[in-house]
């Protein structure tokens, strides 16, 4: 069975102490943009949403150091 990528991060940006997320889910076809910490501490979690974490954790480093800033053109 082959992983098929269902996320994609466009660009993140420094906002107070917290990095905003915009990633391109591409099974829904839709962009989401949200705060990277306020994400963790939901309380309430849907499957979509434990996958997203999932996939956050696994770039969590480069997000946290600004890789993906809108300033240096990477993609995930």
């Amino acid at each position: 069975m082959t992983n098929i990528l269902r996320f994609k991060i466009v660009s993140t940006e420094k906002v107070s102490e917290d990095r905003r997320i915009h990633v391109f889910d591409m099974l829904n076809q839709r962009n989401l943009s949200f705060n990277f910490d306020s994400m963790k501490r939901s309380p309430e979690r849907l499957d979509s949403e434990e996958e997203l974490s999932e996939f956050l954790d696994t770039k969590k480093f480069k997000i946290e150091h600004g890789y993906y800033d809108k300033s240096k053109g990477h993609v995930s």
